[in-house]
């Protein structure tokens, strides 16, 4: 993953967004990391990941007797969809 300071984003942000399209770019301050830039595919798997996570944590607590209603699953399954359509 390729690394620049907070001062070289600030003064090369266009080829930084440029190069994020391609790959992660961790942003550095005072020489500790602070946040990460995602192409938007990676960030997107990502978020699908997590709500795939948390869907399977909910029928998962259904299944043994845990989980408030229904609703609470179907929730998150139309929230699958949509973000599948996008």
């Amino acid at each position: 993953m390729k690394t620049v300071s907070a001062t070289e984003l600030k003064t090369k942000t266009g080829a930084t967004l440029d190069a994020a399209q391609k790959e992660a770019i961790a942003i550095e301050k005072n020489g500790r990391s602070i946040a990460v830039i995602l192409p938007q595919a990676d960030y997107e798997r990502l978020t699908k990941l997590e709500n795939e996570y948390w869907l399977a944590r909910v029928e998962a607590s259904e299944k043994n007797g845990y989980a408030g209603t229904k609703a609470t699953t179907n929730f998150f399954k139309e929230m699958l969809k949509r973000h599948a359509k996008a």
